[in-house]
């Protein structure tokens, strides 16, 4: 690890565009393995879009009704990748099917391909295809009231503008927690955003149209959640 502290102390809390690859480049000889007790399911279809697939991770055994987890990308809304590398984001499916956990790993469109709420929407497909595929013996005898939704970065961010779509009245009306959902986990997800950078100026405008607040704003994680109704299940 001599190496990542090094570069930690140097860089401190600069990250730029394309700085991911650097960083990948540094961790990479710490990613284990793929385990012998786990199978892998590549590239199956969850909707039209060209970038609507997962990968599905099955734990080895004969367990029923196992928890799931669906786990989505980061990268900025134009970047990343399922498979990145072929260890990343594999590890994250390979951690967690080792502990009984069968685990989706889902790509999603990207900027400048896809606009608000295509990647709400795409989240939403990927929740169906769980529902209706994971219980088979196939994809791991998987339960669908036990599925846990885990996003990073951009990916979080879909998941939030998935979860709080009743606050944009100009979308249609449906139960967020249909299909189910067990509990949610954000890592480092954008709410809100931060204009000052160029790159994120050029993202929002692409996505919600524009980059003014008063455009993006209610459409982004936390404008939603502000706009829920009282009776909405998530709050």
């Amino acid at each position: 690890m001599d190496a990542v502290f090094a570069k930690i102390a140097e860089e401190t809390t600069k990250f730029g565009l394309g700085d991911e690859e650097k960083w990948r480049k540094l961790y990479e000889p710490f990613y284990p393995e793929p385990p012998s007790n786990v199978s892998v399911i590549r590239d199956e279809r969850y909707g039209p879009a060209e970038r609507n697939r997962l990968d599905v991770f099955v734990p080895h055994g004969d367990g029923i009704d196992r928890p799931v987890l669906m786990y989505v990308h980061g990268g900025g809304f134009f970047s990343g990748d399922k498979l990145w590398t072929d260890k990343v984001y594999s590890n994250i499916g390979w951690f967690f099917a080792q502990h009984g956990i069968v685990t989706v790993v889902i790509n999603h469109q990207l900027v400048p391909h896809v606009q608000y709420p295509g990647g709400a929407d795409d989240i939403q497909l990927a929740r169906e295809w769980i529902y209706n595929k994971i219980a088979t013996e196939r994809y791991g005898r998987g339960s669908v009231d036990k599925v846990i939704l885990f996003g990073h970065s951009s990916g979080g961010a879909h998941i939030a503008m998935n979860l709080y779509a009743a606050g944009d009245p100009h979308r249609p009306l449906r139960d967020p927690l249909t299909p189910p959902v067990a509990g949610v986990i954000y890592l480092d997800v954008p709410f809100w955003y931060d204009r000052n950078k160029p790159v994120r100026q050029r993202t929002i405008q692409s996505y919600y149209g524009s980059d003014d607040e008063s455009v993006w704003g209610p459409k982004c994680a936390v404008g939603l959640f502000q706009r829920l109704p009282d009776t909405s299940p998530v709050l």
